[in-house]
C-alpha cells in the first residue's frame, strides 16, 4: 500500500512539473486522468455498520422506524426530516402478492411512493460463489444501479423507507432483505428504514394518512453508489469464511477473512423443526428442481429439497416467529428483542454469524440483530439451501445423486466437525445435480464479494460481471489533455 501511495505521490510531482498553465482549483488526478477510486474507499467493519436502536422505537431516526416518525416524516419532510439528510423521502410498499389498495399520500417533489409487487426479483439474483450456484441472494451492481435510477434516487442524500404494504411474513422478510441489499451495496445506515407494520394495518388503525388512488411519479435524479466511495461488502459471509472459522482457521481456502479476534457466535435463524434436523424441511431452491419424483410434506410442498437436514456446528437457535407479531408483522418490543438473544447464550462483544433457509428468511433475523440490537453480525446468505446441499450421497441406479461424490471435498458439510443433528432426505427427493470435480476442491468461495468489490470500483472486471462501470476516459493519451 506505502508502494501505491508513492507512486501516486511521484505521479503529481511529474504532472505538475511537465503541465504548464493549470487552474489552481484543478483537481490534479482529474488533470492527468487518473482513475483514483479505488484508493477513495473506505472498507467498514460489521460493527461500524451496526445500530443500536432507542429502547423506545418511537425515537429512531432511521433503522427500525415507527407510524409515529414515518407520518411526521410525511406530514412535513422538509422541517422534520432526520439530522443530515437533505434529500427526499423514498417510501417502497412492498407487496409480494395482492394489493392492499391504499397508498402512501406523497407530493412528487420532495416525497415519493412506489408500490412494488415484485421487490425480490428487483434485490435478488442467483449467483455462483465459486462452490455452487444460489437463488435469491444479493443482486449483481447493476441491478442496485438500475433500480435507483429508474426510481430517480441519489444515494448521496436521499432517504428510503420499506414498508409492508399487508401484513405477512413474506412482505416483511422481503422488506428486511431489501434493506439488507441497499446497505451491502454501500448505502449509509443513516438513511434507510423499515417501516414497523403494514400500510394496511396503520392506515385501518389511522396512524398514517393514505389515498386509494396512486399516479407515478420521479424525481429523475438517480444514480449508483459506487460514487459513495463506501464498501460494506464484508456484510456478507461466505460459505468459506464460516467453515474456515469453524475450523479456527485451520483450512487451505483462499480469500477468506481471518477468524474474528473478538471470537464469534453462530445464530441459525429458522424454525425449530428446521434447527433439530426434520426431515423434508428445507426446499432445494428453484434452480435445482429436476427430482426424479417430488414431496408433499408439511414443510416444503411439492419441491426438491436439500440432500440433508441438520443445522451448523455450535449454532444456536433465534427462532424467527418469536421476533414478531404473527398478526400485525410488528416486531416486539426492544426488551424482549434482547431477552430472545440473551437465551441463546450469546455473549456481548463477539461478531454473529447469522443464516436461515435462504438469504430473504435469514435477512430477518439479521436486520434485528444488526439494525435493532445493535449486533456486529454478517448474513451466511446462502443460508441451509446451500449448506444442506452439499453432503455426500452414492445413490442407487436411477436416483439422485447429491451435488458432492468426492468424500474428501473441501465442502463437504455433512460431517461432525461442520454440522450436528444431520438426517438425510430421501434420494427420490434430491435435485439429480453433481458439481464437477474441480469445484469438489476449489480454494475459494469469495467470487461474489469480489465481482462487487471490483463493480464498485470500476474496474474492467466489475464492469464485465455485472454490466457496466468502467473507469472513466476522456482527452486522449496526454496527461495534460489534448
Amino acid at each position: 500500500m506505502k508502494l501505491k501511495y508513492l507512486t501516486l505521490i511521484s505521479l503529481i510531482f511529474i504532472q505538475m512539473i511537465g503541465c504548464k498553465g493549470l487552474p489552481e482549483y484543478l483537481f490534479l488526478p482529474q488533470s492527468f486522468k487518473l482513475d483514483l477510486t479505488p484508493f477513495l474507499f473506505r472498507v467498514y467493519s460489521p460493527a461500524e455498520l451496526a445500530t443500536l436502536s432507542n429502547t423506545d422505537f418511537n425515537l429512531n431516526d432511521s433503522g427500525l422506524i415507527t407510524s409515529t416518525k414515518f407520518s411526521r416524516f410525511l406530514s412535513n419532510w422538509s422541517n422534520n426530516r432526520p439530522a443530515g439528510v437533505s434529500g427526499n423521502l423514498v417510501i417502497f410498499q412492498v407487496q409480494t402478492s395482492g394489493s392492499s389498495g391504499r397508498y402512501v399520500f406523497f407530493d412528487g417533489k420532495q416525497t415519493f411512493s412506489y408500490p412494488i409487487a415484485n421487490l425480490p426479483e428487483v434485490l435478488a439474483d442467483t449467483r455462483d460463489d465459486g462452490v455452487l450456484a444460489v437463488d435469491g441472494i444479493v443482486p449483481k451492481g447493476k441491478k442496485i444501479t438500475d433500480l435507483l435510477t429508474n426510481y430517480g434516487i441519489d444515494p448521496a442524500i436521499d432517504y428510503v423507507v420499506f414498508a409492508q404494504d399487508t401484513s405477512s411474513l413474506a412482505n416483511l422478510s422481503s422488506a428486511t432483505f431489501a434493506y439488507y441489499t441497499l446497505l451491502y451495496w454501500g448505502y449509509p445506515k443513516e438513511r434507510l428504514a423499515v417501516l414497523n407494520g403494514s400500510i394496511a394495518d396503520l392506515t385501518a388503525s389511522n396512524a398514517i394518512f393514505t389515498t386509494p388512488s396512486y399516479t407515478y411519479t420521479n424525481s429523475n435524479r438517480g444514480s449508483g453508489t459506487k460514487t459513495l466511495y463506501r464498501d460494506h461488502t464484508v456484510l456478507q459471509l461466505t460459505i468459506g469464511d464460516l467453515i474456515h472459522s469453524i475450523k479456527n482457521g485451520n483450512t487451505n481456502f483462499e480469500e477468506v477473512d481471518p477468524v474474528p479476534f473478538e471470537g464469534f457466535y453462530i445464530i441459525d435463524g429458522r424454525p425449530n423443526a428446521a434447527y433439530t434436523g426434520t426431515v423434508n424441511s428445507t426446499a432445494s431452491g428453484s434452480k435445482y428442481t429436476n427430482c426424479t419424483t417430488k414431496t408433499n410434506s408439511t414443510f416444503a410442498s411439492n419441491t426438491c429439497l436439500v440432500t440433508f437436514e441438520g443445522r451448523i456446528k455450535s449454532a444456536s437457535n433465534l427462532v424467527p416467529t418469536d421476533l414478531y407479531d404473527g398478526t400485525t408483522f410488528q416486531f416486539k418490543s426492544f426488551s424482549q428483542l434482547q431477552t430472545y438473544l440473551n437465551n441463546t447464550g450469546y455473549q456481548s462483544g463477539k461478531q454473529i454469524y447469522v443464516y436461515g433457509e435462504d438469504a430473504t428468511k435469514g435477512s430477518l433475523v439479521w436486520f434485528i440483530l444488526h439494525q435493532v440490537l445493535g449486533k456486529p453480525t454478517r448474513l451466511y446468505e446462502g443460508g441451509w439451501k446451500q449448506y444442506g446441499a452439499l453432503g455426500l450421497r452414492t445413490p442407487s441406479s436411477g436416483s439422485s445423486p447429491s451435488a458432492i461424490s468426492q468424500p474428501a471435498s473441501y465442502w463437504r458439510t455433512d460431517i461432525a466437525t461442520l454440522s450436528e443433528s444431520n438426517n438425510i432426505n430421501a434420494d427420490a427427493n434430491v435435485p439429480n445435480y453433481q458439481l464437477d470435480v474441480s469445484r469438489q476442491f476449489i480454494k475459494s468461495a469469495n467470487k461474489i464479494r469480489s465481482e462487487d468489490k471490483a463493480f464498485l470500483r470500476g474496474s474492467s472486471s466489475g464492469a464485465a460481471a455485472s454490466g457496466g462501470g468502467g473507469a472513466p476516459t476522456g482527452g486522449g493519451g496526454n496527461a495534460c489533455g489534448g
